[in-house]
């Protein structure tokens, strides 16, 4: 059974100024995408050579896709299809729902908690590209 794995950030915005068609709206989604991308980085870069990578398979199949309007997730298979069996278990170093030797890398926790505990990154992407999309 294959099970998912979820890395999420929350940005919480309301209004017509914040629509996806406004300018701002316009800025939120390259922002996202931005973003995203930066999260799927840094979860590859959990994942070397004796640490979670042997053959490249579980490191190649993770990505961000676009479930909503401004919607995006962070997981194995976003790019490839379905997901990689094992990563559930390279996650939480659980099989069957009991818990192995294995600990699990962690690697989608430790970008979750990286991208909350630095909000300060996130508002400088949001405001790079609400600037740009005013000029």
């Amino acid at each position: 059974m294959v099970q998912s794995l979820n890395v999420s950030i929350r940005l919480e915005r309301s209004g017509k100024m914040f629509s996806p068609s406004s300018d701002i709206g316009k800025a939120i989604k390259r922002s996202l995408i931005d973003i995203s991308s930066e999260m799927v980085g840094h979860v590859h870069d959990e994942l070397y050579p004796g640490h979670g990578w042997v053959t490249g398979r579980l490191r190649g199949s993770i990505g961000a896709r676009q479930f909503s309007d401004l919607g995006y997730e962070i997981r194995s298979g976003a790019v490839t299809g379905p997901p990689v069996p094992y990563a559930y278990w390279i996650e939480t170093g659980k099989r069957n729902g009991q818990q192995t030797r294995f600990r699990g890398y962690k690697m989608f926790e430790k970008t979750s908690q990286k991208w909350n505990s630095n909000r300060s990154r996130i508002d400088k992407i949001v405001l790079k590209h609400t600037l740009d999309e005013l000029e």
